[in-house]
C-alpha cells in the first residue's frame, strides 16, 4: 500500500518532473520519488497524469507491487473495470498473499456488484489485518452486506467496525440506515444509547441518536440530542440546522429562527437553508423578513422551489393575489406534485374570479393531497359559495369516501344538504353525524353565521340526541 504518511520532501518538483515527460528525456528517481507524485495526481484528481507516473514506475521497479495496485485504482476510478481488473491479477501473480492486493482487489469487485466474492476476500484478509486498520476491513463486510440487502449481517459488522473503532462516522451512519430500512427505529435508539454510555463524547453518535428521536416524532428528545452532538463538535452546523426543523414542529417558530441563523454562521448559506430562515419568520408573521430570506433564496437558486412557494404564500398574505399566483406557478414549474402550491393557486385563482384556472388547481391539489380534508373542505366551499350546491355535496361524497374519519367533512356534508333545500338527506346526514362524533357538532353550529339558522339546528340536534 502507498502510504499517504509525511514524507521528506523528494529530490525534484512537481513542474520539473513534468518539463522532464514533455521533453522525452530520460530520467530514474527511486520508488519514494515516484510515491510522491503519485500522492500528489491522486489528491490532484490527474488521471492522466496518474496513467503516466504508474507507467513509467512500473518500468523502473517491474517488482514493486504497489504501482500495479495504484494503477488497477486509477483504471476502477476511470471506471475500466476491465483493465481495473486484469492489472489487480497482474499484482496477484507476483505477490498472492499480499494484503494489499487482496483488499484493491475486493474493491474491485464491489464496484462491479460482486459484493458475495468481495465479502468472501474481505473475510480472508480479515485476520491477517493490522490491527489499527480492521475497521475498515468490517466497515467494507458490512458495506457488502447491506448492498446485498441482508441488513441484519450489516448490522452486526458495522457494530464490529465501531467496537474497533468508536470514531468510524460512516459505520455510526450506515448502521441508522440499516435500523431505518428494517424499521426497527427503537432498536437503533436503544444501539445508540448503548453506545453513548460507553462514548458519551462521540458528536456523531448524539447526532445519530437525534435523527431516530426525530423520525419518532420524539422531537423534545432529540432538541436534547442534537445539543449534546452540538456541545461536543463546536460549529456542528447541521446538528444545529436540524434542531431548528424539531423546533419548527413542535410551534416554537423563535427558537427554530435563532437555530436557522446559528447554522448560516457555521455554514456557507444555501437557498435551503434561507428558505428555512424564511419560513420561520413566516410562521412569526413577520412577513417582511421571510420575504427578504425566501427572496436571497431565489438569488441563490431561482429554481429552488419552496422558496419560490414561500413568496407565493406571503403575496397571498398581503392580498397580492396576481403576485401570489405567478410565484405558486413558479414553484410549480419544477416540481409539479407541491400539493400545496396547487393549493395555494386554486384560492388566488378564485380570488382573481378565474374559475376555470381555480377549480383545475383544485382538482390537482385534491389528488396529491387527497387525505388533507381541508383542500376538500376549501374546494367544496367555493361551488357553495357560486350556489352550485350539487357540486359542493359531489366534491364532499368524494372526499368522504377517501378519508371517512374527518368529522368537519362529515358535518360540512349536512351544512351543503341544507343549503341545497336536501331538507331529508341533510337530518338523516346529521345523524349519522352525532353518531359517529357528537362531540363534533361545533362544525355544523360554526358554518352558518345567521343566528337563526344556528338555533334552528340546535334544535334539530337536541331533538336526535334525546
Amino acid at each position: 500500500m502507498i502510504s499517504n504518511s509525511r514524507r521528506e520532501e523528494p529530490s525534484i518538483s512537481i513542474i520539473e518532473f513534468e518539463r522532464l515527460i514533455e521533453n522525452g528525456e530520460t530520467f530514474f528517481f527511486e520508488i519514494d520519488t515516484y510515491e510522491f507524485l503519485l500522492e500528489h495526481y491522486r489528491q490532484e484528481g490527474n488521471i492522466q497524469r496518474l496513467f503516466s507516473v504508474c507507467d513509467i514506475a512500473r518500468s523502473h521497479h517491474p517488482f514493486s507491487v504497489n504501482f500495479i495496485i495504484e494503477e488497477a485504482r486509477t483504471h476502477l476510478i476511470n471506471n475500466d473495470f476491465e483493465k481495473a481488473q486484469s492489472t489487480i491479477e497482474e499484482a496477484e501473480a507476483l505477490q498472492p498473499t499480499e494484503i494489499e492486493v487482496q483488499v484493491t482487489k475486493a474493491w474491485i469487485f464491489q464496484e462491479c456488484f460482486r459484493f458475495e466474492e468481495a465479502a468472501e476476500i474481505y473475510h480472508k484478509v480479515l485476520p491477517l489485518t493490522d490491527e489499527k486498520e480492521k475497521d475498515e476491513v468490517l466497515y467494507q463486510i458490512g458495506s457488502c452486506y447491506q448492498a446485498k440487502n441482508d441488513l441484519k449481517k450489516a448490522i452486526k459488522y458495522y457494530k464490529e467496525t465501531l467496537i474497533q473503532n468508536k470514531g468510524h462516522k460512516e459505520a455510526l451512519y450506515e448502521l441508522a440506515f440499516c435500523y431505518d430500512e428494517l424499521d426497527d427505529l427503537q432498536g437503533s435508539i436503544v444501539f445508540y444509547k448503548d453506545f453513548i454510555d460507553n462514548d458519551p463524547y462521540s458528536a456523531e453518535a448524539w447526532y445519530n441518536l437525534a435523527l431516530i428521536q426525530t423520525r419518532l416524532s420524539l422531537y423534545r428528545d432529540a432538541i436534547v440530542s442534537y445539543d449534546y452532538a452540538s456541545i461536543i463538535e463546536e460549529g456542528f452546523s447541521s446538528a444545529f440546522f436540524n434542531k431548528g426543523n424539531c423546533h419548527m414542529s413542535l410551534g416554537q417558530y423563535q427558537d427554530a429562527l435563532d437555530c436557522f441563523i446559528q447554522t448560516s454562521k457555521l455554514e456557507k448559506p444555501t437557498a435551503e437553508l434561507y428558505t428555512h430562515i424564511g419560513a420561520a419568520y413566516q410562521k412569526l408573521d413577520k412577513f417582511a423578513e421571510a420575504l427578504n430570506f425566501y427572496r436571497k433564496a431565489l438569488d441563490l437558486d431561482q429554481e429552488y422551489e419552496m422558496a419560490a412557494f414561500g413568496v407565493g404564500e406571503c403575496m397571498e398574505e398581503y392580498e397580492r393575489w396576481k403576485e401570489a399566483v405567478h410565484f405558486y406557478q413558479k414553484s410549480l414549474r419544477n416540481n409539479k406534485n407541491l400539493g400545496y402550491a396547487w393549493f395555494g393557486k386554486a384560492r388566488c385563482e378564485y380570488q382573481l374570479g378565474n374559475m376555470i384556472s381555480c377549480m383545475e388547481a383544485y382538482d390537482n391539489a385534491s389528488r396529491i393531497l387527497s387525505e388533507n380534508p381541508n383542500v376538500w373542505l376549501s374546494w367544496s366551499h367555493v361551488y357553495y359559495k357560486e350556489e352550485w350546491f350539487d357540486k359542493a355535496i359531489a366534491i364532499v361524497e368524494e372526499a368522504l369516501e377517501i378519508i371517512p374519519e374527518s368529522t368537519e367533512l362529515l358535518y360540512r356534508y349536512v351544512a351543503y344538504l341544507m343549503g341545497g333545500g336536501k331538507y331529508k338527506a341533510a337530518i338523516m346526514a346529521l345523524e349519522n353525524a352525532i353518531l359517529i362524533a357528537p362531540e363534533s357538532k361545533k362544525y355544523i353550529l360554526e358554518f352558518f353565521t345567521d343566528l337563526n339558522t344556528q338555533k334552528a339546528i340546535y334544535q334539530i340536534i337536541e331533538q336526535l340526541e334525546n
